[in-house]
């Protein structure tokens, strides 16, 4: 009968919700996907409406908004209907189910960044990414969850020193709120979905193991598409099977556990508390205040005191064990978003007056003074559980009344550094009026005095929202990541340090220096460092205003001073590394450049996607023309585009949206004629494309709003899922680092990951491999071979200066089949000076190659470096620089058989330098590298 009454209650809502109208004048821009019926076009006219001639100011929802924006607008191309984007998960899983076809080459492992990236001032004020709430063992107070939108539920059993997860696959791994049953803490449900993002919630989970493993429940089992997202959850602690949820929709009520469950309130609920001690009195609020004296069953409006609806953008509420009958409502105003109130009810919900009206709680200012917040975004509110006069407020920054909401005092300045901005959350430790935690867009912070002072313990939380990133050419552990309102942070060795902060948008690394990295802030703000990230200076003479929130660049793959950027209309490029920029060429189509890609093998060549439109040049961007052709731009928007790094004709592009059978399309003739390669995808939203340089099966790869997937010429069956590993979250980017076959990926709520790639695998065992200098400017090259089966032979690569610009130089003929050691060598003479890039490319009889590592080797005007006496009899060796300022440098050894025997840092290096070598005579390489990226390789002989 109650499982009957469910549907019926749900169907009311989903009848009422169809039948609601909805006009201009009802669309409000704070509520984003929030607007039940209607159009994104109508949210996004609403915005741009409001904020016509007025300052663009922080904490006022701009951003917030423009990010929600950037997310939603190419999913929803052309039609504007928001609920395309709930199906994704539902669309997912009934494609997994029919496709089992994962490759097993996929081998993910998490890089970070972990926890809150380390940085000067003003810079740590960046964090390890947003978090919703937070929530503690009833048992064990040291137990403690928090739960992320996009990254999942994490769990510390040490008081937040370190954290774990385990609910990378569920179907939706964003939450909004955990309740643990007290008579067994086993026994735990998760409320999915995010209240003030992009997840829609996929019900309530139950877990009967301490969460290691999770399943859905019959009672409050929602497909995404029911647009219904979870603000609260409340467990009767008296009779845990009994839990009430609020939603955007209405609240529901279980009474076994979410076996079954009632719809009992229909409205648009943000928050919901128990009475302390009095689980029968329950007090729910959205824009309304509602109470229900039997546990949720029927409820009523409370309107004594508190001010009309109409005027309200959203309530937080706030009780205490303090004085049970003592409710405070923190309430946002309609208009702009700013501080309406902090009102107060005495005698349990039944009447409230008002405290406060100012200063301005919600808004950036420390004082208060300014206008504006964003209630509609962050908005939380704790009572001391001893002290009902003491009562804590969150939006941009804390604030502290002592007086029971009367007056207030600034707790927290977002930019001071000490805790991030965006209060989603604060809660008291159980058992503590000191002791509190804020969980805000940085991760979670703690205080032990009541808020005078915070200490972020994300530690290592992997919750970044990345949206972009970079690589160093030459160095594996070096990578750059610009993420959502955590800055852009850059991974040296095993650490992340932070190098700018805000919202981190695409970024790249010069592949000839890895000191010079390019850094993208909001709408155009591009910025380049000279010094690894410790500075960096704005970039942007030349360019337009009007750029994108995420505005697309990119450095040219053969010249790496040269940059070229979307995010406008029209082209832009810089031939001095961003310090001036022109105009190029308009592409055809609507909008903004949202991609650009430049031909590797002729630079001449550029291809550029707006939403509804390929365009290609022929004369380095001067000029454009439509190649768009028969590609299905009225279906859906353009995301992606790539073109091979060895033919300028062969390129892909790929779509967003939920256009089934739209995904991937390919060109072997430069856009002339365009064929779908989408068999086998998953009807998702594809975000990202790359392909792999130098493959003889073209073969791509590309990252969707849940996961990544591979395709090459020799795939009859169409495309496979290449996620083994990887947590069920959006990929924003992908790159190749070539030199060790890795693939990464960028992922909107679990960071940086890394995968080998999917190579071919030829029956060579190619034991090492060496590029040293012969004489003064002649390559010397030597490897070995262990085995070799059906093999043909190798050919010499060469690229100078750049890692994209590969050329055929010569071919040395292999043993067909052999069991031995084999060795090879060959010379490249006569290289002009600079740096130079070498590599194997093996090729079987029937045609497959793979390609080696990749050896660097710097040929200098001067001679650079000597290395003396060689061969050496009395076990040392002086190396000597050209010029070494007291530089650091590294000096690596290696034996004929390719392993380390010794690996040392020096700094203050100062000529000549005594470096001790092995005890044992024999052929050794000896490779020195210089903090400017210098790197030389020279062959020893040791003689006892």
């Amino acid at each position: 009968m109650k499982i009957l009454q469910r549907i019926t209650s749900v169907l009311a809502v989903l009848l009422l919700l169809s039948s609601m109208q909805i006009n201009a004048q009802n669309v409000k821009w704070q509520q984003m996907g929030n607007n039940k019926n209607a159009n994104f076009y109508q949210v996004q006219q609403d915005f741009n409406n409001y904020w016509q001639g007025r300052r663009i100011e922080k904490g006022k929802g701009y951003k917030p908004f423009k990010r929600w924006e950037a997310y939603m607008a190419p999913r929803v191309f052309p039609s504007g209907n928001m609920n395309l984007p709930l199906t994704e998960y539902t669309n997912y899983n009934q494609w997994k189910v029919n496709n089992p076809n994962i490759i097993s080459a996929a081998n993910w492992t998490e890089l970070g960044p972990i926890g809150s990236p380390s940085g000067p001032l003003p810079y740590t004020r960046t964090g390890a990414g947003r978090l919703s709430f937070v929530r503690f063992d009833p048992t064990n107070t040291n137990i403690m969850y928090v739960g992320a939108p996009d990254g999942g539920l994490w769990k510390s059993t040490n008081g937040g020193t370190s954290w774990t997860t385990n609910t990378d696959f569920l179907t939706i791994i964003g939450c909004s709120d955990l309740c643990i049953d007290p008579t067994n803490t086993q026994i735990m449900y998760l409320a999915t979905g995010d209240l003030e993002g992009n997840r829609n919630s996929n019900g309530v989970f139950k877990s009967t193991d301490g969460g290691a493993t999770w399943n859905t429940t019959a009672g409050a089992n929602w497909p995404p598409s029911n647009f219904w997202k979870i603000s609260k959850m409340l467990m009767n602690p008296s009779n845990p099977l009994n839990m009430v949820v609020s939603t955007n929709v209405g609240i529901f009520r279980t009474t076994d556990g979410w076996a079954t469950s009632n719809f009992q309130q229909a409205g648009d609920f943000k928050d919901m508390e128990f009475k302390p001690g009095d689980a029968n009195t329950v007090y729910a609020a959205g824009k309304e205040f509602w109470k229900s004296t039997d546990n949720g069953v029927t409820w009523a409006q409370v309107t004594t005191g508190l001010p009309s609806s109409s005027t309200v953008s959203r309530i937080a509420l706030g009780v205490t064990t303090g004085n049970d009958a003592y409710v405070y409502a923190l309430i946002g105003k309609a208009s702009d978003n700013s501080y309406l109130g902090m009102y107060r009810s005495t005698n349990s919900g039944t009447s409230f007056s008002l405290r406060s009206s100012t200063p301005n709680l919600l808004g950036y200012e420390t004082d208060g003074s300014d206008a504006g917040g964003q209630a509609f975004y962050d908005l939380a509110v704790a009572v001391s559980p001893t002290n009902a006069e003491e009562v804590t407020t969150g939006g941009i920054n804390h604030w502290k009344s002592v007086d029971g909401g009367t007056t207030w005092s600034n707790l927290s300045f977002w930019a001071s550094g000490e805790v991030h901005a965006d209060i989603h959350e604060i809660n008291y430790l159980p058992g503590s009026s000191t002791t509190m935690f804020s969980c805000n867009d940085g991760g979670i912070f703690k205080s032990i005095d009541n808020g005078d002072n915070f200490v972020d313990i994300s530690n290592n939380l992997a919750i970044s929202q990345v949206v972009g990133i970079g690589l160093s050419a030459n160095v594996a552990n070096t990578i750059v990541a610009g993420t959502q309102d955590n800055g852009t942070s850059i991974k040296t060795a095993t650490s992340w340090a932070n190098i700018y902060g805000g919202d981190g948008g695409e970024c790249f690394m010069d592949p000839t220096n890895n000191n010079t990295v390019y850094i993208q802030y909001v709408q155009g703000a591009f910025n380049r460092s000279d010094d690894g990230g410790a500075t960096s200076n704005s970039i942007t003479t030349g360019l337009p205003t009007g750029f994108d929130f995420y505005s697309t660049w990119i450095m040219d793959p053969v010249n790496p001073n040269r940059l070229y950027a979307g995010g406008v209309p029209t082209l832009y490029t810089s031939a001095n590394k961003g310090d001036l920029w022109t105009a190029l060429g308009t592409p055809s189509g609507t909008g903004s450049i949202k991609g650009i890609a430049v031909a590797a093998s002729n630079p001449a060549v550029i291809y550029t996607i707006k939403e509804d439109a390929v365009s290609k040049s022929i004369n380095s961007g001067a000029a454009f023309s439509n190649i768009t052709g028969t590609l299905p731009v009225g279906s859906a928007a353009l995301s992606s585009v790539t073109v091979s790094n060895t033919s300028p004709d062969k390129v892909w592009v790929t779509f967003s949206g939920y256009s089934a059978g739209n995904k991937v399309f390919k060109s072997i003739d430069g856009g002339t004629t365009w064929t779908n390669i989408s068999t086998g995808l998953p009807n998702l939203p594809i975000n990202t494309i790359v392909s792999v340089n130098g493959s003889s099966n073209d073969a791509v790869y590309i990252g969707a709003d849940i996961g990544i997937y591979y395709l090459d010429n020799s795939a009859a069956g169409g495309w496979a899922a290449y996620n083994t590993n990887l947590p069920n979250v959006a990929v924003r980017d992908l790159e190749i680092y070539y030199p060790t076959n890795k693939l990464r990926a960028g992922t909107y709520g679990r960071g940086v990951w890394e995968s080998d790639l999917n190579i071919i695998v030829l029956p060579i065992d190619l034991v090492k491999f060496y590029v040293t200098l012969k004489g003064k400017n002649d390559a010397l090259l030597q490897w070995q071979t262990a085995t070799e089966s059906n093999s043909k032979g190798y050919e010499i690569e060469m690229a100078q200066n750049n890692l994209s610009s590969y050329k055929y130089i010569s071919f040395v003929a292999g043993k067909g089949n052999s069991s031995t050691l084999t060795n090879y060598q060959t010379v490249v003479p006569n290289l002009a000076p600079g740096t130079y890039y070498f590599r194997l490319k093996m090729i079987d009889l029937d045609g497959k190659f793979k390609y080696s590592s990749t050896q660097i080797l710097k040929v200098s005007a001067d001679d650079i470096v000597r290395i003396y006496p060689n061969p050496s009899k009395d076990g040392f060796v002086f190396v000597e620089l050209a010029t070494p300022a007291n530089k650091k440098i590294n000096v690596k050894i290696t034996n004929a058989s390719g392993q380390v025997v010794s690996n040392k840092d020096f700094t203050n290096y100062v000529n000549p330098l005594k470096i001790k070598l092995p005890a044992i005579s024999g052929e050794y390489y000896i490779q020195i590298t210089t903090v400017d990226g210098d790197i030389m390789v020279r062959k020893l002989v040791t003689v006892k």
